[in-house]
């Protein structure tokens, strides 16, 4: 969160969506290069563009928005620490590079309640074309991320208004 923002009247809501708002526009790109690298030199052609774009920027939304999340109520420093750790626990139980079945138990356990499985199957769906049960079980998984990480993130901007001396004298910059 901006400095500035915290100073301000501005809600919760607006701090955070203020903030998130940029990394979305930025999600755009991605999603246009993921998207045409995917085309363009895999020569992978979805059977049904219009859901795999849909589902490749709620994606990144969602992520964007945990991402905030994370490093708002923990910090920059430790929140980016907490987010590469998820980032690998995800990818190795999401079932995309290797099926979950040959994954450790641990990794099949805890698959079920991680986002990436959520977008693996989605993606899956929308390149194969059976945008059936699936992928509308996805799409609901990831809104509820996002809508979830922004009304949290938005709880934690408004209690982050109260000013502290270690806050004010940060004893290390990062």
């Amino acid at each position: 969160l901006q400095s500035r923002a915290l100073m301000t009247s501005v809600n919760g809501f607006r701090m955070a969506w203020g903030s998130l708002n940029s990394a979305l526009v930025l999600s755009v790109g991605q999603v246009a290069i993921m998207l045409s690298v995917m085309h363009f030199a895999i020569g992978l052609n979805p059977k049904n563009v219009v859901a795999t774009i849909a589902m490749a920027l709620l994606t990144a939304a969602a992520f964007f928005a945990l991402q905030q999340l994370l490093q708002v109520s923990f910090g920059s420093a430790v929140g980016k620490v907490v987010i590469i750790v998820l980032l690998m626990v995800q990818l190795a139980s999401a079932g995309g590079t290797y099926p979950i079945q040959t994954t450790p138990a641990f990794l099949q356990a805890i698959s079920p309640y991680m986002p990436m499985t959520y977008v693996v199957n989605g993606l899956r769906e929308a390149i194969t074309g059976g945008v059936e049960a699936r992928y509308w079980v996805s799409v609901g998984v990831l809104t509820a991320i996002f809508v979830v990480s922004l009304a949290a993130t938005s709880i934690v901007s408004a209690r982050k208004r109260m000013w502290t001396m270690g806050r004010l004298h940060p004893a290390l910059a990062i």
